[in-house]
């Protein structure tokens, strides 16, 4: 279908294009006291490209007022991908055992306004590691402020801290 209707728009172009060529007509433009005559072959050429620079400024208006939304758009993915190095530097820190790190790079990602919770349990728990329990419930408390629904991995790093307080010896 898509074949055949190339072959009608490229006949049809193709008549268009004989007659405007074959034909000697004039186009009269009359606007008292003022008369223009014009060619039918210039006068095409030009309502096409009259047509053609307002296309084009209308799509340049559109994008101009479009703008802001898209540079809005790239600080959002530039901040995601951010905070994603910092989850995967968090990690990594943590699981070698560098938890000091760990709680910087999750720190620095809370700072920067990431609202995953994950960030604060990880923190929370590099910081239980540190045997900084301050720092940790404060981790824990903002985890627990911004998310609801992520209370299972937050109850759990909580009861961990207080199971690990519980069973050192005094």
């Amino acid at each position: 279908m898509k074949y055949l209707i190339s072959i009608l728009v490229l006949f049809s172009a193709a008549v268009a294009l004989g007659t405007i060529l074959q034909n000697t007509a004039y186009v009269l433009l009359v606007y008292p006291p003022y008369r223009i005559e014009v060619s039918l072959k210039l006068f095409v050429v030009l309502f096409l490209l009259v047509f053609g620079f307002g296309y084009w400024l209308i799509h340049l208006l559109m994008a101009t007022t479009q703008l802001p939304l898209e540079v809005q758009k790239l600080r959002k993915d530039r901040a995601q991908l951010n905070a994603r190095k910092l989850l995967d530097v968090a990690l990594r820190a943590f699981f070698e055992g560098r938890y000091a790190d760990a709680e910087k790079a999750c720190a620095r990602a809370i700072k920067h306004g990431e609202s995953s919770v994950l960030y604060g349990i990880i923190a929370a728990r590099a910081a239980d590691e540190l045997h900084a329990s301050d720092r940790r419930d404060a981790y824990l408390a903002q985890a627990q402020s911004q998310s609801q629904g992520d209370s299972t991995t937050r109850m759990l790093v909580a009861t961990k801290a207080r199971f690990d307080r519980d069973s050192t010896p005094p």
